[in-house]
């Protein structure tokens, strides 16, 4: 197979003056040297400043039916926003529903997929615990059976991951979920290989997006998956309180709505997820500022630049004896996540130390569902600079030095 040729980018990843100006129209409010942004972005000024703008009319006009959000609906949702969303992802605006956040879309189809008793969701360890409540609870209560894929912690090649998938999938799959990138590696599941696989044997596919809509690159039409849920305000800079949902035109139909539909919405209309009540609209009409904020700087731009800054630490610190990395940083497409392990050192000990030392903040995680899967986690945003990046390297580099005579008595 021929490759295909990569754009040039608009704008260089080490392009200083440029991602200082970005950092600028962000504003970000941190209490110290935040290189964890897997939580939130920092919303650019345009949206903020649009959803201040909009905060009185949304309390003083929402039930009005003269209101000056008029065009939007009670969920918040309009053709003209999920024609943007639809857009930038490469989906058909008929196949995206507006939601309140990842976990409302997630919630929607690991609920709304009709299982029986027996039937098989089979999911991964590395899914949000959240995820993972709600298979359980539909285990409770409808009798099916939650089954975990074996899957390598830290690097694992396509090939691999496939292989395990096509392993643990049975005749009783029905469901399988996984997430696009693991939030503490940043690893990139090959979601195309694992939908077509899942389609293969009658399963359906839900992958959740939290962490690769507006990171890497890609079209939903092109990954294959039945469905995916996500939020807008991490890596697309959006306020909080907005998401989507996207389902297969042909699955739609697959697909009970979270609510049920009160305006008599066909079983095949991806509105009928959007019914969901009352909402407060200044959160929703403010998406297409993030849009425009994401058009602007480009989405290779973005993800090039977040690639960028992980391998700015993450080369150095890989080369150092007692690092051992998670994250296999010459991976294509690559995040701007970062997973490490120190030799000799607890991670929640070496965080504190950078925290209340440096004032730098990394997060030290353990897996809920494996908790011996355990390590340090880095996730530099457009809002962060080289010079705190660098920073954290000299401080990581020099609490090693002086843990040093202690690993090595250790040893």
């Amino acid at each position: 197979m021929t490759a295909t040729a990569t754009p040039p980018l608009n704008t260089a990843p080490d392009d200083e003056a440029y991602w200082l100006a970005i950092r600028d129209t962000m504003q970000p409010m941190y209490v110290n040297t935040q290189l964890v942004n897997t939580r939130r972005g920092a919303a650019p000024r345009t949206v903020r400043d649009r959803v201040r703008e909009l905060v009185d009319l949304s309390l003083a006009y929402e039930l009005d039916a003269y209101e000056p959000m008029r065009e939007l609906k009670e969920s918040g949702s309009s053709l003209a926003i999920r024609g943007l969303l639809a857009g930038y992802f490469g989906a058909d605006p008929d196949e995206v529903a507006l939601t309140r956040n990842a976990m409302e879309g997630i919630a929607t189809v690991l609920n709304g997929v009709a299982l029986e008793p027996g039937d098989e969701v089979l999911a991964t360890r590395f899914c949000y615990d959240s995820n993972l409540a709600i298979i359980r609870q539909r285990a409770q209560r409808d009798g099916i059976v939650l089954t975990f894929v074996d899957l390598p912690f830290g690097i694992a090649s396509d090939e691999a991951i496939v292989a395990a998938f096509a392993h643990a999938i049975t005749g009783r799959t029905r469901l399988v979920s996984l997430p696009h990138v693991v939030a503490n590696t940043g690893l990139v599941m090959p979601v195309r290989e694992i939908a077509a696989l899942a389609r293969s044997r009658g399963a359906f596919t839900l992958v959740d997006g939290a962490h690769s809509a507006g990171h890497i690159a890609f079209r939903l039409d092109d990954l294959g998956c039945d469905a995916y849920a996500t939020c807008l305000h991490k890596w697309m800079y959006g306020p909080r309180g907005t998401g989507f949902l996207y389902v297969r035109r042909e699955r739609i139909g697959d697909v009970w709505p979270l609510f049920a539909s009160w305006s008599g919405k066909p079983a095949h209309s991806i509105e009928k997820f959007e019914e969901v009540g009352t909402v407060f609209k200044a959160l929703p009409a403010s998406i297409p500022e993030a849009i425009a904020f994401n058009r602007g700087i480009g989405q290779a731009e973005k993800s090039a630049r977040l690639r960028y800054l992980r391998n700015r630490w993450a080369v150095r610190l890989r080369a150092h004896e007692r690092i051992r990395m998670l994250t296999d940083i010459d991976a294509d497409p690559g995040t701007g996540f970062g997973g490490f392990i120190i030799d000799g050192m607890e991670s929640e000990v070496f965080a504190r130390i950078l925290r209340e030392e440096f004032d730098i903040n990394v997060r030290a995680f353990a897996m809920e569902e494996d908790p011996t899967m355990r390590g340090i986690h880095l996730s530099p945003g457009l809002s962060n600079t080289v010079e705190e990046v660098d920073r954290f390297v000299e401080a990581t580099f020099a609490i090693l030095a002086r843990s040093h005579n202690a690993f090595m008595r250790a040893g």
